[in-house]
């Protein structure tokens, strides 16, 4: 056989290959997206007119269901997604991450596998805790009741006489990039004469000097975080209100030049500043300054909960404080779980402190604020005022609101006097993360990357893009 004839052949068999490469590449990839793994291969049976919108770079219905193609302005730049749902177009498939900018070891996690796989089999929209979907009619109600309220807050504060003096308000807890926001104000002569507004680190670290040392950077260019906080506690000075200040839904604002960060914390605690510059700020827990008598008090649940124990609180008050507290739970023959965790008989996971560490923890915390307030909770009953504390403290707090309405004379309402019965969501990590699992399934929860809210509340945001713009099309 000639040479050229042989090269023919050669050429012609590489060229075969490679096009059944590129046939088997595609299918896989429309496979791995779609979910499908009956038939091996899916094929695109329409494609939308993505023309004039906003964010959707392509859509098309497939022999499994839909296929969309999404952006979102992250932290970074753009972030892409692939996003597959089911014949429904409303059951997310699969997630794909096809572009991202994000910080490396924190936004950029939205494109790794812990993240994404959340996503599958969830009914769209999602959110994350806190965020309400678009569409959900009872929590856009319950923001615009909420905004409403805050405004009349803000109505009733222009014109009020503020007393002289500095005032000073900061968060509960450290949020996800660890820090706690802190807002000073200074009265004088009855007008706002200083203001500053900062956030620290459970070191001490303030955010100002990070900024201000290039160790914490939002941009490359622009303002710095300090330079933006005293933009805004200037401006307050100068305008002597808070209604100066408008916000949109991510509470940015443009009422200041150059402001780019979200404000709502500062003015959150700016007004709790003026509100008792005021004498307007009241307790938001009626047991909170109510005077207590002395004594030992308990309170438990009323009945064993699934996993056999009962929840039990004794709480002591002596020249009007509190200065002890104890919870523990029994099974019905008198085992202490407190016991138990510490004999390896219950625990929760291999490694961290015990459920008895962590319920003293939580004992010690109330002791030291001498209030529940002091106590944020989840969805879950889960708190992260207390260092170390995973448990549900739901049970907790409602037999120790009970034991403290007991020692200050005040009756609670019935649905909340009715304590609670938690602790069965405390068996085992395992049993945890099934149960959360499935609520989120359900309700279509997901839990964001700790310390990225902005790339993993972009990432949702195109994921329920996605889904919006199917109900259009399908």
């Amino acid at each position: 056989m000639k040479n050229k004839e042989v090269k023919g052949i050669l050429a012609l068999v590489v060229v075969t290959a490679l096009s059944f490469g590129v046939i088997a590449g595609s299918r896989a990839l429309a496979q791995d997206m779609t979910g499908n793994t009956q038939t091996g291969e899916t094929a695109v049976v329409e494609e939308y007119d993505v023309s004039g919108t906003e964010n959707i770079d392509s859509a098309a219905k497939t022999e499994d269901g839909y296929l969309v193609t999404v952006r979102e302005k992250g932290y970074g730049g753009d972030i892409v997604l692939n996003v597959a749902f089911d014949d429904t177009a409303a059951t997310i498939s699969k997630v794909e991450v096809v572009e991202q900018s994000e910080t490396e070891g924190l936004g950029a996690k939205i494109a790794e596998p812990e993240f994404l796989s959340q996503f599958e089999g969830v009914s769209a929209p999602v959110y994350l805790p806190g965020m309400s979907a678009e569409g959900d009619d009872t929590s856009a109600a319950s923001q615009e009741e909420s905004t409403a309220e805050d405004n009349a807050a803000l109505e009733a504060l222009e014109g009020a006489e503020l007393t002289d003096g500095t005032y000073t308000a900061s968060t509960d807890s450290y949020d996800d990039s660890g820090f706690m926001d802190e807002v000073s104000l200074t009265v004088k002569d009855g007008k706002i004469t200083e203001v500053t507004w900062d956030a620290v680190t459970e070191d001490g670290s303030k955010k100002s000097v990070m900024s201000e040392n290039g160790e914490y950077v939002m941009t490359e260019d622009g303002p710095t975080w300090k330079e933006q906080a005293e933009a805004l506690a200037d401006a307050l000075v100068e305008n002597q209100s808070l209604g100066f200040f408008n916000t949109d839904e991510a509470g940015k604002t443009d009422s200041v030049s150059g402001v780019s960060i979200s404000i709502g914390g500062f003015i959150s605690l700016a007004q709790q500043c003026l509100e008792e510059a005021a004498g307007m700020k009241a307790s938001q827990n009626p047991l909170d300054g109510a005077e207590l008598t002395d004594g030992t008090y308990t309170a438990s649940t009323d009945s064993y909960d699934d996993s056999g124990f009962m929840d039990e609180v004794s709480l002591t008050v002596k020249d009007g404080k509190i200065t002890e507290v104890t919870w523990d739970a029994v099974t019905e023959d008198g085992s202490k779980k407190s016991v138990m965790s510490e004999n390896g008989e219950y625990v929760m996971t291999e490694d961290g402190p015990t459920w008895k560490e962590q319920a003293e923890a939580l004992a010690d915390a109330l002791v030291e604020n001498q209030s529940l307030g002091f106590f944020n909770t989840d969805e879950a009953g889960k708190t992260d005022s207390v260092s170390g504390v995973s448990i549900s403290i739901g049970g907790f707090i409602s037999l120790a609101e009970q034991c403290l309405a007991e020692a200050a004379g005040v009756e609670l309402p019935a649905e909340e006097a009715k304590a609670e019965d938690t602790t069965a969501e405390d068996t085992t990590e395992a049993d945890d993360t099934a149960a959360e699992n499935a609520d989120s399934a359900a309700s279509g929860t997901v839990d964001g990357i700790s310390g990225a809210t902005i790339s993993s509340t972009a990432a949702v945001t195109a994921i329920n893009n996605a889904y919006s713009f199917l109900q259009t099309v399908k």
